[in-house]
């Protein structure tokens, strides 16, 4: 089994923004040192959650990885022009010597979507989708090819020539989306992508994880693929933490999750203005609802027996990556509790699991 960690370092002003920036190396190197098979960093604008442009950050911070893979958790792709995007996701795969798995998904925040100046209502699925097409196109295209023309719902060019760099691992760089609706699920089976899972425990991920290996072997891809996919695909426990007791983690996990409320707070506070301002009220149509409940609903925190355990149930379902999203820091004293974290699941819960091969997907699951 493998494991990687989500770097989530925030600020609650621009004054703290250099100590963020900090804090996110600091742990990405940290967990490297570890032994995590990868450190990830998610895509967020304008609300003080790490910084904007994670291909970019984990361009600078790939060639200080002695062993770690580096991956998006995710990557935006409404926010990017389709050949900027490819762009920069290549020259990160040259950078970590094709050690970059790139997550790409819609992303859900409104405010991404009028500080880029797009539409809201577009952005989760018709965005997505399209942008997702134009970069396979561009990364098939050779020299001498035909153009590639992107006449998107709010990105356009034409490419005459190709991608420079081209990817270091070939054809394309390692991608994997989310598992987030049966068409994700569908488009990441076809081409032989892991996924992850946003889900809270083994018993909310079963469903989902065996339509995804079903669709998976309805493909006819090499043993090689279907080991890939078997190997990275994961499951994210949000707001996760570790100590010694359950009620130490208890207490450390009440801790910060109070330093880093008024960020969420104010970053719900303009994503209404967000919507107002585009005409939507309530839910963004065809996204979940990650408010208070949600995240209240997603955590989990214990002692390293009972973190253990609840990995444990993830490996009997055949979850091949486990992804550790602890509450980010917003300050040195919950930096100093997230490092105490870190390394305690790494010497006392990773070793458990790190030897077990990951169960191979067969056809008939569930028969």
């Amino acid at each position: 089994m493998r494991f990687s960690f989500s770097v989530t370092s925030m600020s609650h002003h621009p004054r703290d923004d250099e100590w963020m920036m900090q804090s996110e190396f600091g742990l990405a190197l940290l967990a490297d040192k570890l032994g995590y098979d990868l450190v990830a960093l998610g895509e967020r604008h304008f609300c003080g959650i790490g910084g904007g442009n994670p291909l970019q950050t984990l361009s600078a911070l790939a060639p200080q990885l002695k062993n770690a893979w580096v991956g998006t958790g995710i990557t935006v792709v409404p926010d990017h022009h389709p050949v900027r995007l490819a762009e920069q996701i290549n020259i990160l795969d040259h950078l970590s010597r094709g050690r970059a798995l790139i997550g790409l998904g819609s992303g859900m925040a409104p405010e991404d979507s009028i500080g880029f100046g797009f539409d809201l209502l577009k952005q989760n699925k018709q965005m997505l989708d399209e942008g997702i097409e134009a970069l396979l196109r561009l990364w098939d295209k050779a020299p001498d090819d035909e153009p590639v023309n992107i006449d998107n719902s709010y990105y356009k060019g034409t490419l005459l020539e190709r991608i420079s760099p081209s990817p270091y691992r070939k054809p394309r760089p390692h991608l994997k989306t989310t598992a987030s609706s049966p068409a994700h699920i569908e488009r990441a089976a076809r081409n032989g992508w892991p996924v992850y899972f946003m889900t809270r425990d083994a018993a909310e991920t079963q469903a989902a994880f065996e339509q995804f290996q079903n669709a998976v072997l309805e493909h006819d891809h090499s043993q090689s693929v279907l080991d890939h996919i078997a190997e990275w695909t994961s499951i994210v426990t949000l707001a996760m933490h570790i100590a010694e007791t359950d009620a130490q983690a208890a207490e450390e996990h009440e801790f910060l999750h109070a330093g880093i409320a008024p960020i969420f707070t104010r970053k719900a506070k303009y994503g209404d203005q967000a919507k107002a301002r585009q005409g939507v009220v309530g839910q963004v149509p065809g996204t979940q609802d990650r408010g208070p409940a949600f995240h209240r609903h997603m955590e989990f925190w214990g002692s390293p027996d009972t973190v253990a355990d609840h990995v444990r149930e993830l490996e009997k379902l055949g979850i091949g990556l486990f992804h550790v999203a602890f509450v980010g820091p917003s300050d040195p004293q919950g930096q100093a509790i997230v490092e105490r974290s870190l390394k305690l699941f790494a010497d006392k819960v990773m070793p458990r699991f790190q030897q077990n091969p990951v169960r191979p997907y067969r056809k008939r699951i569930g028969s």
